[in-house]
């Protein structure tokens, strides 16, 4: 039923790419009309070195070759469909064994098929989608990965400008390692990998795709200008249940002086819907009700850009498992888009069994003439204690990262913009041994991106 639901979605717009101007026989109405394309490549060199892994460096050569198209469906407002095709190309990896890091999936397949309906500010949608909610920390499309992910749902969203609220049933994770034909072949979400090493003994590390009986439900309000709430919950099938409340807003301080800030507070706990009958993930490797949920999340920021100079603090914590208790885990984001938070060498996609307290600051600077330069500092500790194995106590240091980027539109072609990004991590002695944060990690990233559409 899944898939039908998802091919019943795409033929519409499938038939459209290859006869836009259809009409029908009788009445001469269009079957697409107001037919809009973009798209989208991007090739990307990426180096990765891991210190403690091996002498070789990785290298790896990709390219995004993205194809969006949208119209209206049988001229009637409001109604519209969306096709698009995504595809990434490998064009040489070497010292793949150092590609674990960041590395990319080579992949071809339908990105986005989904029809919508818009009436009185009410929007459904139905079909294969991106999504990002807030600031992606729970559920994002990972756009920095070339195959970035993407949700099988039906939802219902209304705003009115001050207030917006979205209600989604997801049935399906398309994720960022998927090669593209694995959907509904068994991958069932929520799969488990009990890695005790990158979770310290004391929790799994979540890889999310596949099937999925998952509920979000996300609403603002925008109180006055400075001050806009937002309340969540996601149940995640078979992984977790997470509330939280987040204040955000800007504000001009001052003449060429902009402010922003974020306040935010989230529980997790165990997962109220499960995705397969007996409650199992992944062929009996986790259960519904076992060592997920019951931890905290906090985040704290604040940011500011003056004549250009921008500067600001953060200060993330995820919280860690309880070693008396093997009902509990360290507070985990499976859907999120995990490259934007916690450094850019990704040590952190799951968070440790001991938690995760990230303090970090930024400086840089941002123009139209000059672009975009920006570094990021990252200190990274435990936020619980570990188990008498582990030996890590709530405040030890897992290490540090330093970011860097570099970004600006190229001048006189319109529409291609160039990157260029770095992630230094190096790991804390006191701790080497007792994690696999144990690894000093290299990476930088070279990219162009050029985007085009039709006007």
């Amino acid at each position: 039923m899944r898939k039908l639901i998802l091919s019943l979605a795409a033929t519409p717009l499938i038939l459209g790419s290859m006869a836009v101007s259809a009409q029908a026989a009788d009445d001469g109405f269009n079957v697409f009309s107001d037919v809009k394309f973009k798209g989208e490549l991007r090739p990307r060199y990426q180096f990765t070195d891991k210190k403690a892994t091996t002498a070789d460096a990785g290298h790896q050569l990709t390219n995004r070759t993205n194809l969006n198209f949208s119209a209206k469906l049988f001229e009637v407002d409001g109604f519209n469909g969306t096709m698009e095709l995504n595809a990434v190309n490998d064009f040489g990896t070497e010292a793949q064994t150092n590609k674990d890091v960041g590395g990319e999936a080579t992949v071809a397949k339908i990105s986005q098929a989904n029809i919508s309906y818009t009436v009185a500010g009410v929007t459904g949608i139905a079909g294969r989608k991106t999504v990002n909610l807030d600031n992606q920390r729970f559920i994002g499309s990972v756009g920095w990965k070339q195959n970035f992910q993407t949700l099988d749902l039906a939802a219902v969203a209304y705003g009115t400008g001050d207030f917006n609220i979205l209600a989604a049933y997801v049935y399906g994770v398309n994720a960022i390692a998927d090669d593209g034909y694995n959907y509904g072949r068994g991958m069932y979400y929520g799969n488990l990998d009990l890695d005790p090493g990158r979770n310290n003994g004391n929790g799994p590390n979540l890889t999310l795709s596949g099937r999925t009986n998952s509920v979000a439900v996300n609403a603002s309000y925008k109180i006055f200008d400075p001050l806009k709430i937002t309340g969540y919950a996601y149940l995640l099938g078979s992984a977790s249940d997470t509330y939280g409340l987040a204040a955000t807003g800007k504000f001009k301080a001052a003449e060429g002086v902009a402010m922003n800030y974020r306040a935010e507070f989230a529980m997790q706990a165990a997962a109220s819907l499960s995705t397969v009958a007996d409650g199992t993930l992944g062929g009996g490797t986790g259960h519904k009700d076992s060592a997920l949920g019951d931890a905290m999340y906090m985040n704290l920021d604040f940011g500011a850009n003056i004549y250009g100079i921008l500067a600001g603090l953060n200060y993330e914590v995820l919280g860690g498992a309880d070693a008396k208790d093997d009902k509990t885990t360290s507070f985990q984001t499976p859907l999120a888009t995990k490259h934007k938070f916690n450094g850019w060498a990704d040590q952190f996609l799951a968070t440790p069994g001991t938690g995760l307290a990230d303090f970090n600051f930024r400086v840089g600077y941002k123009s139209k003439p000059v672009g975009k330069a920006l570094l990021v500092y990252h200190m990274f500790g435990a936020a619980a204690d570990g188990t008498t194995a582990s030996g890590i106590k709530a405040g030890d240091a897992y290490g540090s990262e330093i970011d860097l980027l570099y970004t600006r539109a190229v001048p006189n072609v319109s529409g291609l913009n160039v990157l260029v990004k770095g992630a230094i991590f190096m790991n804390d002695d006191k701790v080497n041994g007792a994690t696999s944060y144990n690894d000093d990690v290299t990476m930088a990233w070279v990219q162009l991106d050029y985007k085009f559409a039709t006007k």
